[in-house]
Protein backbone atom coordinates (compact mmCIF):
# COMPACT_ATOMS: atom_id res chain seq x y z
CA UNK A 1 0.00 0.00 0.00
CA UNK A 2 1.57 3.21 -1.33
CA UNK A 3 2.42 6.05 1.54
CA UNK A 4 -0.30 8.93 1.92
CA UNK A 5 2.78 11.71 1.83
CA UNK A 6 3.53 10.24 -1.84
CA UNK A 7 1.01 10.25 -4.68
CA UNK A 8 1.33 7.45 -7.44
CA UNK A 9 2.28 9.59 -9.76
CA UNK A 10 5.71 10.26 -7.49
CA UNK A 11 6.15 6.91 -6.68
CA UNK A 12 6.40 6.08 -10.57
CA UNK A 13 8.45 8.69 -11.09
CA UNK A 14 10.71 7.96 -7.94
CA UNK A 15 10.88 4.51 -9.58
CA UNK A 16 12.26 5.38 -12.87
CA UNK A 17 15.05 7.47 -10.72
CA UNK A 18 16.11 4.15 -8.94
CA UNK A 19 15.82 2.71 -12.05
CA UNK A 20 18.17 5.08 -14.01
CA UNK A 21 20.59 4.88 -10.81
CA UNK A 22 20.60 1.24 -11.06
CA UNK A 23 21.50 1.07 -14.28
CA UNK A 24 24.04 3.80 -14.56
CA UNK A 25 27.36 2.59 -16.07
CA UNK A 26 29.47 4.22 -12.85
CA UNK A 27 27.21 2.85 -10.01
CA UNK A 28 27.51 -0.64 -11.87
CA UNK A 29 31.35 -0.07 -11.83
CA UNK A 30 31.24 1.00 -8.37
CA UNK A 31 29.60 -2.22 -7.62
CA UNK A 32 31.96 -4.75 -9.88
CA UNK A 33 34.91 -2.96 -7.81
CA UNK A 34 33.45 -3.33 -4.07
CA UNK A 35 32.38 -6.87 -4.74
CA UNK A 36 35.32 -8.30 -6.36
CA UNK A 37 33.09 -10.32 -8.57
CA UNK A 38 30.69 -9.66 -11.28
CA UNK A 39 27.75 -12.15 -9.84
CA UNK A 40 27.82 -10.12 -6.43
CA UNK A 41 27.74 -7.10 -7.86
CA UNK A 42 24.23 -7.92 -9.81
CA UNK A 43 22.95 -9.32 -6.46
CA UNK A 44 23.86 -5.94 -4.10
CA UNK A 45 22.59 -3.83 -7.26
CA UNK A 46 19.35 -5.63 -7.47
CA UNK A 47 18.98 -5.97 -3.43
CA UNK A 48 20.07 -2.32 -2.76
CA UNK A 49 16.75 -1.37 -5.78
CA UNK A 50 14.46 -3.56 -3.97
CA UNK A 51 15.67 -2.04 -0.44
CA UNK A 52 14.81 1.78 -1.56
CA UNK A 53 11.83 0.81 -3.73
CA UNK A 54 9.97 0.04 -0.67
CA UNK A 55 10.54 2.99 1.20
CA UNK A 56 7.15 4.75 1.70
CA UNK A 57 8.66 8.58 2.17
CA UNK A 58 11.41 9.02 -0.83
CA UNK A 59 11.22 12.27 -0.59
CA UNK A 60 12.93 12.41 2.49
CA UNK A 61 15.97 11.27 0.99
CA UNK A 62 18.01 14.53 0.12
CA UNK A 63 20.39 12.75 -2.05
CA UNK A 64 19.28 9.69 -4.26
CA UNK A 65 21.92 8.34 -5.79
CA UNK A 66 24.80 8.70 -2.86
CA UNK A 67 21.84 7.28 -1.15
CA UNK A 68 21.84 4.97 -3.23
CA UNK A 69 25.33 3.98 -3.08
CA UNK A 70 25.56 4.00 0.15
CA UNK A 71 23.23 1.24 0.75
CA UNK A 72 25.16 -0.83 -2.08
CA UNK A 73 28.15 -0.64 -0.66
CA UNK A 74 26.19 -2.37 2.55
CA UNK A 75 24.26 -4.73 0.63
CA UNK A 76 27.84 -5.85 -0.39
CA UNK A 77 29.82 -5.95 3.39
CA UNK A 78 26.34 -8.21 3.64
CA UNK A 79 27.06 -10.48 1.04
CA UNK A 80 30.58 -11.13 1.98
CA UNK A 81 29.36 -11.76 5.90
CA UNK A 82 30.87 -8.45 7.29
CA UNK A 83 27.64 -6.60 8.49
CA UNK A 84 23.90 -7.74 8.85
CA UNK A 85 21.27 -7.23 6.82
CA UNK A 86 19.20 -4.05 5.66
CA UNK A 87 15.60 -4.23 5.77
CA UNK A 88 12.35 -2.10 5.45
CA UNK A 89 10.06 -1.56 9.05
CA UNK A 90 6.58 -1.22 8.73
CA UNK A 91 6.75 2.99 8.16
CA UNK A 92 8.67 2.44 5.50
CA UNK A 93 12.03 3.02 6.04
CA UNK A 94 15.47 1.12 6.21
CA UNK A 95 16.62 -0.14 8.99
CA UNK A 96 19.30 -2.45 10.21
CA UNK A 97 19.19 -5.39 11.50
CA UNK A 98 19.23 -3.73 15.14
CA UNK A 99 16.58 -1.23 14.03
CA UNK A 100 18.08 1.55 14.11
CA UNK A 101 17.00 3.66 11.33
CA UNK A 102 19.35 4.36 7.94
CA UNK A 103 17.06 6.54 5.74
CA UNK A 104 16.45 9.35 8.21
CA UNK A 105 20.14 9.86 9.28
CA UNK A 106 22.54 12.65 7.34
CA UNK A 107 24.58 10.85 4.79
CA UNK A 108 28.48 11.04 5.93
CA UNK A 109 30.69 13.35 4.20
CA UNK A 110 31.98 11.15 1.98
CA UNK A 111 34.84 11.55 -1.07
CA UNK A 112 33.87 10.90 -4.45
CA UNK A 113 32.86 7.20 -4.76
CA UNK A 114 33.99 6.90 -8.38
CA UNK A 115 36.92 8.96 -7.87
CA UNK A 116 37.80 5.96 -5.10
CA UNK A 117 36.77 3.46 -7.15
CA UNK A 118 39.03 4.28 -10.64
CA UNK A 119 42.17 5.30 -8.20
CA UNK A 120 41.53 1.58 -6.47
CA UNK A 121 41.83 -0.31 -9.63
CA UNK A 122 44.85 1.56 -11.23
CA UNK A 123 46.41 0.77 -8.11
CA UNK A 124 45.56 -2.88 -8.61
CA UNK A 125 46.58 -3.28 -12.12
CA UNK A 126 49.32 -1.38 -11.27
CA UNK A 127 50.75 -3.93 -9.27
CA UNK A 128 50.16 -6.61 -11.31
CA UNK A 129 51.64 -5.21 -14.11
CA UNK A 130 54.91 -4.19 -12.20
CA UNK A 131 54.92 -8.03 -10.85
CA UNK A 132 53.76 -9.66 -14.22
CA UNK A 133 56.68 -11.71 -14.68
CA UNK A 134 56.92 -12.95 -11.33
CA UNK A 135 53.01 -13.93 -11.25
CA UNK A 136 53.31 -15.29 -14.42
CA UNK A 137 55.91 -17.61 -13.13
CA UNK A 138 54.02 -18.65 -9.92
CA UNK A 139 50.74 -19.46 -12.22
CA UNK A 140 50.37 -23.99 -12.52
CA UNK A 141 51.43 -24.90 -16.16
CA UNK A 142 48.57 -26.96 -16.14
CA UNK A 143 48.86 -27.56 -20.67
CA UNK A 144 51.24 -29.28 -23.21
CA UNK A 145 52.37 -25.78 -23.51
CA UNK A 146 53.04 -24.51 -19.94
CA UNK A 147 54.20 -20.85 -20.85
CA UNK A 148 51.24 -20.50 -22.88
CA UNK A 149 48.91 -21.64 -20.22
CA UNK A 150 50.40 -18.98 -17.90
CA UNK A 151 50.82 -16.20 -20.34
CA UNK A 152 47.13 -16.83 -20.99
CA UNK A 153 46.15 -16.61 -17.16
CA UNK A 154 47.59 -13.80 -16.78
CA UNK A 155 46.88 -11.53 -19.74
CA UNK A 156 43.12 -12.70 -19.42
CA UNK A 157 43.40 -11.40 -15.56
CA UNK A 158 45.13 -8.44 -17.04
CA UNK A 159 42.43 -7.60 -18.96
CA UNK A 160 39.81 -7.54 -16.68
CA UNK A 161 41.74 -5.03 -14.11
CA UNK A 162 42.06 -2.98 -17.50
CA UNK A 163 38.56 -2.77 -18.36
CA UNK A 164 37.73 -1.86 -14.72
CA UNK A 165 40.09 0.96 -14.86
CA UNK A 166 38.65 2.06 -18.35
CA UNK A 167 34.96 1.70 -17.40
CA UNK A 168 34.25 -0.64 -20.67
CA UNK A 169 33.80 -3.97 -17.98
CA UNK A 170 30.88 -5.47 -18.56
CA UNK A 171 29.65 -9.50 -17.24
CA UNK A 172 32.99 -10.89 -18.30
CA UNK A 173 32.62 -14.99 -19.41
CA UNK A 174 35.94 -15.95 -18.53
CA UNK A 175 35.05 -19.15 -20.50
CA UNK A 176 34.47 -17.20 -23.82
CA UNK A 177 37.70 -15.46 -23.07
CA UNK A 178 39.87 -18.96 -22.19
CA UNK A 179 38.52 -20.19 -25.25
CA UNK A 180 39.26 -17.30 -27.37
CA UNK A 181 42.78 -17.09 -26.32
CA UNK A 182 44.19 -20.69 -26.31
CA UNK A 183 41.39 -22.99 -28.18
CA UNK A 184 44.14 -25.48 -29.00
CA UNK A 185 43.06 -26.27 -24.64
CA UNK A 186 39.95 -24.60 -23.60
CA UNK A 187 37.87 -25.45 -26.71
CA UNK A 188 39.71 -28.50 -27.68
CA UNK A 189 36.86 -30.80 -30.13
CA UNK A 190 38.50 -34.48 -29.62
CA UNK A 191 38.44 -33.82 -25.43
CA UNK A 192 34.88 -34.91 -23.93
CA UNK A 193 32.82 -32.03 -22.80
CA UNK A 194 33.30 -32.52 -18.76
CA UNK A 195 37.27 -32.56 -19.34
CA UNK A 196 36.85 -29.04 -21.10
CA UNK A 197 35.02 -27.84 -17.74
CA UNK A 198 37.30 -29.07 -15.66
CA UNK A 199 40.05 -27.20 -17.44
CA UNK A 200 38.25 -24.05 -17.40
CA UNK A 201 37.16 -24.35 -13.95
CA UNK A 202 40.84 -24.66 -13.04
CA UNK A 203 42.05 -21.68 -15.00
CA UNK A 204 39.26 -19.58 -13.71
CA UNK A 205 40.50 -20.36 -10.19
CA UNK A 206 43.95 -19.63 -11.06
CA UNK A 207 42.95 -16.10 -12.57
CA UNK A 208 41.14 -15.60 -8.97
CA UNK A 209 44.52 -16.50 -6.74
CA UNK A 210 46.35 -14.11 -9.38
CA UNK A 211 44.51 -11.44 -8.56
CA UNK A 212 44.13 -12.14 -4.97
CA UNK A 213 48.03 -11.26 -4.70
CA UNK A 214 47.45 -7.76 -6.16
CA UNK A 215 44.15 -7.08 -4.50
CA UNK A 216 43.98 -6.92 -1.04
CA UNK A 217 40.26 -6.96 1.67
CA UNK A 218 41.28 -4.21 3.44
CA UNK A 219 40.77 -2.14 -0.38
CA UNK A 220 37.54 -3.92 -0.72
CA UNK A 221 36.20 -3.44 2.41
CA UNK A 222 37.53 0.64 2.50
Amino acid sequence: MLSPSISAADRSNYLDQLTLIREDPQVKKLARVRAGDPDMAEDALQETFYLLAKISQPQRIEDLRKYFCRVLIRSIYRLRGHLGAVAVDDAGALVDASGRGLGGEPSPPLFDEVTHTNMVARNWHDRLAKQRVGLTGSVPGRSPEPGRYRDVIMTTAEGMLLAIVTGDFREVDLNLALRAAYPEWFAERRVAMGNIHQRLTRARSDIRDLLKTVISLDELRS
